[in-house]
């Protein structure tokens, strides 16, 4: 795969104007294949000086260094801010989850409460006393 984009690039290289092959050249560190560039543009201009190519390299690889640096550090930083964000939104989470498990297991003793009242008062008979009990118990 790798191969047969390079010599796509390589065949639009050869295809462009010299305007536009001076712009690949002048934003090196863009290029997707910039030795393909390099080696287009001596060829084409007849850089004789090799020493300025290889120098430009040299430099759009740096560049391209540093730009790589601040992108780690904008990423990393960036994610600990988001890491932050979630911690404190999962802790909310968490914190309401466990207020509205507390509510709703109070709530299931008030009605067990109430069933055992009804149960009694021989208004529910124990066997529907004692299945509702473990209904409400599992959800406590």
């Amino acid at each position: 795969m790798a191969n047969k984009s390079e010599s796509y690039f390589k065949d639009y290289l050869k295809n462009i104007t010299n305007e536009q092959l001076i712009q690949f050249y002048d934003e090196l560190e863009w290029t997707p294949f910039p030795v393909l560039v390099l080696k287009e543009y001596q060829d084409r201009f007849n850089a004789k000086n090799k020493k300025e190519v290889i120098q430009k390299l040299k430099n759009h690889a740096e560049i391209a260094k540093e730009k790589t640096q601040e992108l780690r550090t904008f990423a990393k930083n960036r994610g600990s801010k988001v890491t932050s964000k979630l911690k404190t939104r999962g802790k909310k989470l968490s914190k309401s989850i466990s207020e509205s498990t507390m509510i709703s297991s109070e709530k299931n003793l008030r009605i067990l409460e109430k069933l055992g009242e009804l149960n009694k008062k021989g208004i529910i008979t124990n066997k529907e006393f004692n299945e509702k009990k473990k209904e409400l118990l599992k959800r406590i």
